[in-house]
């Protein structure tokens, strides 16, 4: 059983959230907590993850780097677009960057993810931070050899120009059904959950430049 932490002021909203993920992933120990508590309760914390309110008093920077040093995954919860501390703690690489306004589904598949260590970005956030990261971090790209096919090189390249599988048929002259599997088999190979992850992992690991 893993515990999961939410660490957000009390509502109606939280509540309803803690019991809704209580019901669905009932093989979990589910928390939720607020400033005040978090507070006095921080280093007894021994959660596999830990989900953070932005919009609570806390010390979101510190925190954070406590957690890690202890190895427990961190995701970030924000409503705010514009939020310029969302764009510093996404060079943290953290496991999880959740949106305001998330359906059950989804808070579901991402904790899941965050649990088998995979990485989840609300695609709300995904384009904001992408090109943040891109802006920073640009340089010619370098790809390790037996990753990826060459043709799927080429399907990751367009899948980080935004294109949907259709719209790569038709660039690289194949057909939507032999994308579809290329896409597969990309996911497959990166170890990730998404197309979105895929990108992202690929400009981190400077593979493809946007």
């Amino acid at each position: 059983m893993s515990e999961v932490t939410i660490i957000k002021e009390k509502d109606l909203v939280r509540d309803i959230i803690v019991e809704k993920l209580e019901e669905s992933l009932p093989e979990h120990d589910w928390k939720a907590i607020g400033s005040a508590e978090f507070k006095s309760k921080m280093t007894s914390i021994k959660s596999d993850l830990v989900i953070i309110d932005l919009n609570t008093t806390i010390d979101i920077k510190e925190v954070i780097d406590r957690f890690l040093e202890k190895k427990i995954r961190i995701a970030i919860w924000t409503s705010d677009l514009d939020n310029d501390l969302l764009r510093e703690l996404f060079r943290y690489g953290l496991h999880g960057y959740f949106y305001n306004g998330m359906e059950l589904s989804e808070l579901i598949f991402a904790t899941k993810s965050m649990l088998n260590d995979q990485q989840y970005i609300h695609p709300k956030l995904s384009a904001i931070l992408l090109d943040d990261y891109v802006k920073l971090t640009r340089k010619d790209p370098i790809r390790p050899a037996g990753i990826l096919t060459e043709q799927e090189w080429k399907v990751l390249e367009e899948l980080g120009k935004g294109l949907n599988n259709c719209s790569i048929a038709k660039e690289l002259f194949i057909s939507t059904r032999t994308v579809n599997n290329h896409v597969s088999s990309i996911l497959k190979k990166l170890h990730v959950s998404d197309r979105t992850n895929a990108v992202i992992k690929a400009i981190k690991n400077n593979w493809i430049t946007l």
